[in-house]
């Protein structure tokens, strides 16, 4: 038995370990390929993994290092190839999937390492046996803590910064726990009979010092969404107050429509009594808009909207019974109506042809429950992933979608549901909630 080999991890069970702390995460992303197609791609990617770990087993010492890149670097393509993501977060998640390969292959050959030493003998069966375990163990058990962390629906939008950490903390794991293969006699290389118990440490400290790296970015994630959630709940609620005062103002010129009439006939000059009966019609009008559904919240959010419509060629059909939202709170509704209407309103204004812009919004009571929908005209049908969100047209997609998610909050509070479709050139967003008695209404 040497010893001297009995410390290096065999390369077919390296390039095994790298293969499925690749897969893992293939598994967890929306994949390129499916079915078969799939399941070629990941035996092609396995072969080469195989083959490039035999060729790095016959060069030189000094070639190790530019090996163990060329094996990254098919991670790398790996990931980047099979799934549906940016470069950076191809990058991100091979860095993870390396340091988890790096620990899976030193842990489990460490484990046959301490069996082999302890009764002095090699069993190439026994060493297969435990790495078969080993891998099964831990890849699944990080699959499923992985997995919440990662969003399938969506990119992980990843920023050059976090790469960059998440390379630094890979490298430094990387280079402290393999130091002592490569140059034995340096201040930082380990005893010989600790070669391999440092290397699994290290390797661990790496992959929890990730998984904290992880958990941090989702908390400041978190924390960003909640603050712009709340902007947005702010800004709808804003716009009702300041609606408030434009709806009183519109009333007192109502009001003194009898006035214009009395210019208008004292008026001899005809472009400015044409002018006149503009401002007057244009009165009209937006007295015409003012909604009366029986809640006052509610008809100031939709006498602002559907004056904008008016205004832009958009028709708003509303059949709406106010009193039935009568335990929601202010906010709720200013959120509910106002990010609603706004989406529907942002879809259609993109139709040239007025015919198209067309916007439904009901509010019903169906046994207990009561019924909101505001449906919408378009061209093209969502692919909605999974039963989110439907895909963002927006540059930067990781500030998005933050109207429906504060839609989605405000629904939560009342015990209720949020349901989004795309079927029939109609986009329909639909809300249940539970009827309640106004003074069981959730408070701010």
């Amino acid at each position: 038995m040497n010893f001297g080999e009995l410390m290096n991890t065999p390369r077919p069970f390296t390039a095994l370990a790298e293969w499925c702390a690749c897969i893992i995460y293939i598994l967890m992303l929306r994949r390129r390929l499916k079915g078969l197609n799939l399941a070629v791609s990941f035996v092609g990617m396995l072969g080469l993994f195989f083959l490039l770990h035999m060729i790095a087993a016959i060069l030189p010492l000094y070639l190790w290092f530019p090996g163990m890149i060329a094996a990254i670097l098919l991670m790398y393509f790996s990931i980047y190839a099979s799934c549906r993501i940016s470069p950076y977060d191809a990058g991100f998640l091979c860095v993870r999937a390396f340091v988890l390969a790096e620990f899976t292959a030193s842990f489990q050959w460490q484990l046959y390492v301490w069996w082999a030493l302890s009764f002095g003998r090699v069993s190439r069966a026994l060493s297969v046996l435990i790495m078969s375990i080993s891998y099964g163990c831990i890849y699944t058990v990080y699959y499923f803590l992985e997995k919440e962390h990662i969003p399938q629906a969506e990119g992980m939008e990843v920023e050059r910064k976090e790469l960059v950490g998440a390379v630094f903390i890979a490298l430094g794991a990387f280079l402290i726990s393999n130091i002592s293969f490569v140059m034995p006699n340096t201040p930082f290389s380990s005893a010989t009979s600790s070669l391999l118990y440092v290397r699994t440490l290290v390797d661990f400290g790496g992959l929890l010092m990730l998984f904290a790296q992880q958990n941090r970015r989702k908390e400041l994630q978190v924390r960003s969404e909640n603050h712009a959630m709340n902007g947005v709940l702010q800004r709808q609620y804003d716009q009702y107050r300041m609606a408030i005062d434009n709806m009183e103002l519109l009333r007192r010129e109502f009001h003194d429509l009898k006035h214009y009439m009395i210019a208008i006939r004292a008026e001899k000059d005809p472009e400015k009594r044409e002018q006149c009966l503009s401002e007057m019609e244009k009165a009209i009008l937006t007295q015409e808009a003012m909604a009366n559904t029986g809640n006052q919240v509610l008809d100031v959010v939709l006498t602002t909207k559907s004056t904008y419509c008016t205004q832009n060629k958009i028709t708003l059909a509303c059949m709406a019974d106010g009193k039935l939202i009568s335990f929601l709170h202010v906010k709720d509704i200013c959120s509910i109506f106002g990010n609603a209407l706004d989406n529907a309103i942002e879809c259609v204004s993109q139709f040239e042809d007025p015919e198209k812009r067309l916007i439904n919004l009901s509010i019903f009571k169906r046994n207990h429950f009561l019924m909101i929908q505001c449906e919408n005209y378009l061209e093209n049908q969502l692919a909605m992933v999974n039963g989110c969100f439907p895909p963002t047209t927006k540059s930067n997609k990781l500030y998005h979608g933050y109207g429906l998610k504060s839609i989605q909050a405000a629904v939560e509070k009342y015990g209720g549901s949020m349901t989004i479709s795309s079927r029939d050139n109609w986009f329909r967003l639909q809300l249940l909630i539970p009827i309640q008695d106004e003074t069981l209404a959730v408070r701010e």
